[in-house]
């Protein structure tokens, strides 16, 4: 079937808030609006102030001008059960981390509940902005969450944040461009993935027929978030390899290994040999396949509802695997916890209102308004077994919710996430732009080691 573009639907995967923490976060450009960087409580009332209905809470987390309008109703709700009138403000991605500083780093009690983008879960807790839930939610609930949310959410041995999605990645193709070189894609099937060597053997076959002179300016391979630890840390932890040593600190021995330099070479030959594009941004290389110039595309579930070209026609299928490897594959994964602040007058209350936007009818309504990844384990089963998820258009949700309930990793457990990401990053530039794979990791390991010393 012809993919002018996708229908729009509540139920399909909208452009959202990832949770990756980088510039597009989960590759989708949030609202431009700005934020101001400091809360002005002087002008509302403070959180320990009741109103003529109960308690008020505050919250605070990234989302401006995505998110008013989903979580409003939300709120609601919960105030029309409770009594409790939870207050919060959306701050811009880039604005939301020195604003929520600022805040916390007073420890002010003018703030209740804070967004918690998943990697910075440790980092948070080591600067004591959040309180463990384990005396507010039971292990049977925390449970409800799939592993890879519990771990991101833990520090420690301890629960801090629990999410309110998840997300996912999937393999999406030009089908009309591959079919014109004699090239078919088998029907998605988790247990029978397409190889990253198989890939770049189609792609290679197909440029020949489709652009043999390399004029027309086709693609073989992209990834949308092409020199980010959140989507690119999948390559080596798909040969089975860490991302970061057990402590949280340690990366010798960890990410210069022999399967970290195969998945480094292997990324940064699909520059080398043209089949990627060298120096583009993550919406950059989106358009390189809406617009119908890219035969392979690897990008978040949030892709299936971008705008596309008129006659492109394509398809989705499960994130490859390496070949002898397939039993390894990893996914990336996470996107926005809820934490409690350790400096609320409230945090009972507080943690009531956290389990109600997580795990109960208030997750329910977000993940229907938001069109999200679920993170519980009982939403993902019913995408599992529900019939009407086997089928296209929906049929992307099932894929993301297999891949979040058994192939996904979360990024790196570390107190020193921001530099670490910081690191990888620029060591990823550096590969895709021609340097060697293993003297560029050799670069990244002194530097993380470097820094990583004020943290242990």
């Amino acid at each position: 079937m012809k993919r002018k573009s996708i229908l729009i639907l509540t139920t399909i995967i909208s452009l959202s808030i990832a949770a990756c923490g980088s510039n597009s976060s989960n590759g989708n450009a949030e609202s431009s609006s700005s934020k101001k960087q400091d809360m002005k409580v002087e002008n509302q009332e403070k959180s320990t102030t009741s109103s003529s209905n109960g308690l008020k809470l505050k919250l605070m987390l990234t989302g401006a001008g995505v998110w008013e309008d989903k979580l409003q109703p939300i709120v609601d709700k919960y105030q029309e059960k409770t009594g409790v009138k939870v207050e919060f403000e959306c701050y811009e991605h880039t604005n939301y981390f020195p604003a929520l500083e600022a805040i916390m780093s007073t420890k002010s009690s003018d703030v209740d509940i804070i967004g918690v983008d998943a990697p910075m879960t440790s980092g948070y807790v080591e600067s004591g902005y959040i309180t463990p839930l384990n005396d507010y939610l039971t292990d049977d609930e925390i449970k409800e969450f799939v592993p890879a949310a519990i771990l991101a959410g833990s520090w420690k041995g301890k629960f801090y944040a629990p999410p309110m999605n998840n997300s996912a990645q999937a393999l999406y193709y030009n089908k009309g461009l591959l079919e014109q070189a004699g090239i078919k894609i088998p029907e998605p099937d988790p247990s029978n993935r397409l190889t990253w060597e198989e890939v770049v053997e189609m792609s290679n076959k197909a440029l020949k027929v489709l652009d043999p002179e390399k004029t027309k300016g086709i693609n073989g391979i992209v990834f949308e978030q092409s020199n980010t630890a959140y989507q690119m840390l999948a390559l080596p932890e798909s040969l089975g390899e860490a991302a970061i040593g057990k402590d949280g600190y340690t990366v010798d021995g960890v990410i210069n290994t022999p399967g970290w330099i195969k998945a480094m070479t292997f990324f940064h030959d699909l520059y080398e040999d043209g089949l990627s594009p060298r120096g583009l941004s993550s919406m950059e290389n989106q358009g390189t396949f809406t617009s119908g110039k890219t035969l392979f595309f690897v990008g978040g579930i949030w892709c299936a509802s971008l705008d596309y070209a008129d006659g492109v026609n394509w398809d989705y299928t499960y994130t490859p695997a390496f070949k002898g490897y397939e039993n390894k594959v990893a996914t990336c994964t996470g996107s926005w916890h809820l934490g409690v602040s350790a400096f609320s007058e409230h945090k009972k209350e507080a943690a009531e209102f956290v389990k109600f936007l997580t795990l109960g009818e208030g997750n329910d309504m977000w993940l229907k308004a938001n069109g999200d990844i679920p993170a519980r384990v009982s939403v993902v089963e019913s995408y599992m077994n529900d019939k009407k998820y086997a089928e296209y258009p929906l049929s992307i949700q099932r894929i993301a919710a297999f891949e979040a309930a058994n192939t996904a990793v979360p990024r790196p457990i570390t107190p020193a996430y921001s530099e670490y990401e910081s690191l990888i990053n620029a060591m990823l530039s550096d590969i895709s732009n021609g340097a060697d794979p293993t003297e560029a990791i050799k670069s990244c390991v002194e530097k993380t080691d470097s820094i990583m010393k004020k943290y242990k």
